[in-house]
């Protein structure tokens, strides 16, 4: 039997932009929405042991982890690399995005904390309010959406692995140079809530282990 081939590596994102919180403060539409797109007994798990419960319908928060660190997911990056991905089809030439990720990248670990002068952030910085505005039947609608907000420069450390794979007539290989491609647009366009406005941008770096 062929043993499976891998390659790992090591990088560090650093904020440029304040970055905000994505989870839904509110256990109930946390659960509601984990059921409808990936219902899973690890995710219902996780929701259960969720470590906050903030009755806010409009707020979004970062997840915590079992030392009550302020965390990026890890399915929350992978989700970067998708849109980054997509967004640079025309360099890149990846067919099937969302799929060669899902099924060839893994990321470490599941909850990444976030850092600040190399030490773990424990609370936001502040929460941010914004309105945002929608065309219903009944004409514009406004309402206040909030997200934790920590202030730039904020640090991640992720451990990425790669199964190695070809390329077909339709489609480029998934490499680390098109990974770092989609990290390269992290200074353009970030992780977290509220993207369009330029928070959550980065840069990186590699580190050797």
């Amino acid at each position: 039997m062929n043993k499976l081939i891998t390659e790992s590596r090591v990088y560090r994102l650093i904020g440029l932009t304040p970055i905000l919180g994505s989870a839904p403060a509110s256990r109930a539409i946390r659960t509601q929405y984990i059921a409808s797109k990936a219902p899973t007994d690890e995710l219902r798990t996780e929701e259960e042991s969720a470590p906050f419960d903030l009755d806010e319908k409009g707020l979004t928060v970062f997840n915590r982890n079992k030392q009550d660190q302020l965390c990026v997911m890890g399915y929350q990056f992978k989700g970067f690399l998708k849109g980054a991905l997509t967004a640079l089809k025309a360099q890149c030439k990846i067919a099937s995005v969302k799929g060669k990720i899902d099924n060839l990248v893994f990321v470490e670990p599941r909850y990444i904390p976030l850092m600040k002068d190399g030490q773990p952030i424990r609370e936001e910085d502040e929460i941010l309010e914004r309105p945002l505005r929608a065309q219903t039947m009944q004409g514009e609608r406004v309402t206040l959406a909030a997200s934790e907000l920590v202030e730039d420069p904020w640090e991640i450390t992720i451990e990425m692995t790669l199964i190695p794979n070809n390329g077909t007539a339709k489609s480029e290989a998934l490499t680390w140079d098109a990974i770092e491609a989609a990290l390269d647009y992290g200074a353009f366009h970030g992780l977290g809530q509220w993207r369009n406005a330029d928070y959550g941008k980065f840069m990186w770096e590699q580190v050797e282990e």
